[in-house]
C-alpha cells in the first residue's frame, strides 16, 4: 500500500487541525504494567496532507516469550541491538507532542503502553490532552457484533424465501453459512473441532477459575518459597494455597 497516497486520502476525507499520527506498537504481551514494547511505527498526517514516516524496534530490557515472538516475528536478537525505550523517549516525546492520534485498538492498548513507557521513563506523557481516531472501535461501532453483521461482512447471501432474522431455525442455518465462510476464508484456523476449539479458547494453565478470570501471578514464587528455609506454618499456607484452599481472615491456620 502507498502510505502517502493513504495520508492525502485521509486528510481529504477527515479535516485534521494538527498533525493526526497513525501509530502501532508490538510489544512482549498485552499486559500493560509489566510488558514492554519491542516496535514502534508511526505516521504522522499533517493538515495539508504531507505525511512524515518513523519507526524502530526498541529493546525491551526483558524476553521476548516465544509465543509472542511466533506473533511479530521479533526475536530477542533482534531487540538485544535496538536502543532502549529511554534512549528513544525524547524522539517519541517529540513525535507526540501536540498531535491527535490514530490506530486500531490504540485506545485500549498502544495509548496505554505508550504512557507507561514514558512514566517509567521519568517524562510526561506527551499525549495528554490527544483526540483519538480508533479504527478498532469504529470498526465495531458500524459492525455490530451480531449475526447479521457477520453475515454482510462475510458475503453471505441468506435465502430471502426463508430468512427470518432471530428465528431459531433461521439463525442455526445462518450461523452455519457464516462458519462455512469463516473456514473458507481463513486458511490458518485449525479445521478440527478440538483444534478450533482450543484456537478460539486457548488455556491458560496458570487460571484459578473455570472462566479464567483469576490467574496465578506469582506461582513461581510460592514454588520459590517451599525451597527455601521458611516456616513449617508458612509453607503449610503456601502448599495450601497451591492446592486452591485458601485462609479466611480471622481464621487460625
Amino acid at each position: 500500500m502507498n502510505i502517502d497516497r493513504l495520508a492525502q486520502e485521509l486528510a481529504a476525507r477527515l479535516a485534521l487541525t494538527r498533525p493526526l499520527v497513525c501509530l502501532d506498537l508490538e510489544a512482549t504481551g498485552v499486559w500493560v504494567e509489566r510488558d514492554r514494547i519491542v516496535q514502534i511505527a508511526t505516521a504522522s498526517i499533517f493538515p495539508d496532507g504531507h505525511v512524515a514516516t518513523w519507526s524502530s524496534y526498541v529493546n525491551p530490557e526483558q524476553p521476548i516469550p516465544p509465543a509472542t515472538t511466533a506473533i511479530h516475528g521479533i526475536t530477542d536478537e533482534m531487540a538485544a541491538v535496538a536502543p532502549t525505550f529511554a534512549q528513544l523517549a525524547p524522539t517519541i516525546w517529540d513525535l507526540l507532542s501536540g498531535v491527535d492520534l490514530a490506530g486500531f485498538n490504540i485506545a485500549r492498548f498502544d495509548r496505554r503502553l505508550l504512557a507507561a513507557e514514558f512514566r517509567r521513563a521519568g517524562l510526561d506523557d506527551p499525549m495528554a490532552g490527544a483526540r483519538i481516531v480508533d479504527a478498532g472501535t469504529l470498526f465495531v461501532r458500524q459492525e455490530p457484533r451480531s449475526l447479521d453483521a457477520a453475515l454482510r461482512f462475510y458475503g453471505v447471501q441468506p435465502d430471502p424465501a426463508t430468512r427470518r432474522a432471530h428465528e431459531a431455525n433461521s439463525d442455526v442455518a445462518d450461523t452455519l453459512a457464516v462458519l462455512v465462510a469463516q473456514l473458507k476464508a481463513y486458511a490458518e484456523v485449525p479445521k478440527t473441532v478440538d483444534g478450533l476449539h482450543d484456537w478460539l479458547f486457548p488455556s491458560n494453565p496458570n487460571r484459578i477459575d473455570a472462566d479464567g478470570k483469576l490467574v496465578w501471578r506469582n506461582r513461581g514464587f510460592l514454588e520459590w518459597v517451599l525451597r527455601k528455609d521458611f516456616s513449617a506454618e508458612v509453607k503449610t499456607i503456601v502448599r495450601d494455597a497451591l492446592a486452591g484452599r485458601f485462609p479466611v481472615r480471622g481464621e487460625e491456620p
